[in-house]
């Protein structure tokens, strides 16, 4: 399965999509765009568990595989 960064990487270029998605992330999680940026770059990771599994469900791939090294850790 994709990682959060992979999911993003894979949204067609240089279209809305990955603009949207990442407008989404900031609503769905109520966050800053700075924030939602590093998250879908890989940058960075959500602490909060919360934010995991409402990514998860935005995106519908499981949190494991979204955060692979947050999963290796637990």
């Amino acid at each position: 399965m994709p990682s959060l960064a992979d999911y993003y990487e894979n949204l067609p270029p240089r279209t809305s999509p990955k603009t949207e998605f990442v407008k989404e992330i900031v609503a769905t999680c109520n966050v800053d765009l700075n924030t939602a940026k590093l998250w879908v770059r890989g940058k960075t990771t959500p602490s909060n568990p919360d934010h995991r599994r409402l990514l998860s469900k935005v995106t519908g791939i499981p949190e494991e595989d979204l955060f692979p090294k947050l999963a290796k850790q637990q």
